[in-house]
């Protein structure tokens, strides 16, 4: 969810930026802070969402370049001649879990003041366009599923 954070709260105060290289959505493929989505903000809510931002913007563009750092170091570890280093792999691994579950905890953290940004009103608005975005998924769902997947489908003769 943090790494989805910079594009929405760019978004949200008027400029483009490019999505960032990874964990931009959760695990049903849709974006992690939706409530922004349709929003109309005041310039003092996309000022604070800015300023969430900006406070933010250092600490996870290094936590990239770590992560991508490690993606070297495994890549080099797996792709080494003779016999894998397992503990160094591990070792690896379990860097980039950490990093990862204090990206979540910062996200949930984000998340949270997002949400207090946001009046009643647009939380409200909120629901509703995630509502329709919830149903029009699902519409989506089912029109592209194979017919095969429909146990209840009548069989053809």
């Amino acid at each position: 969810m943090l790494a989805a954070a910079p594009a929405f709260l760019a978004a949200a105060h008027g400029q483009d930026v490019a999505p960032p290289p990874h964990e931009m959505h959760g695990p049903h493929g849709r974006m992690m802070m939706p409530m922004l989505a349709g929003i109309d903000l005041t310039k003092q809510q996309r000022e604070k969402l800015h300023a969430l931002w900006k406070s933010h913007h250092g600490d996870m563009r290094a936590s990239w370049h770590r992560e991508r750092d490690l993606d070297d170091q495994i890549a080099a570890v797996l792709m080494a001649d003779g016999t894998v280093d397992r503990a160094r792999l591990t070792a690896l691994f379990q860097q980039k879990d950490a990093l990862r579950a204090q990206a979540e905890q910062a996200s949930i953290d984000d998340a949270i003041q997002v949400h207090d940004i946001l009046t009643p009103q647009q939380l409200a608005q909120a629901r509703a366009t995630h509502a329709k975005l919830e149903g029009l998924e699902q519409q989506i769902h089912d029109l592209l599923k194979p017919p095969h997947d429909d146990v209840d489908a009548p069989q053809p003769d």
